[in-house]
């Protein structure tokens, strides 16, 4: 099996980790008021995710926009 195969599934991965664990920081530092996020299940955890779109797709494209790095 080819390695870089093996890459993608654990990068995308990680890339979802780094999105729950970013929005994570975001709530619990405060900087939005805590009604501005939602419980949710990521792995049979429960996390916090914010209910704005806005919010929400500008840390999910910060994050994306590593996903190339951490391939390589």
């Amino acid at each position: 099996m080819d390695s870089k195969s093996n890459q993608s599934p654990i990068a995308r991965i990680l890339v979802e980790f780094l999105e729950v664990a970013i929005t994570s920081v975001v709530f619990l530092k405060g900087v939005y008021p805590s009604d501005a996020f939602e419980r949710r299940r990521y792995m049979n955890v429960v996390v916090q995710r914010a209910r704005h779109p806005q919010l929400r797709d500008y840390i999910h494209s910060a994050v994306s926009g590593l996903l190339p790095f951490i391939r390589e």
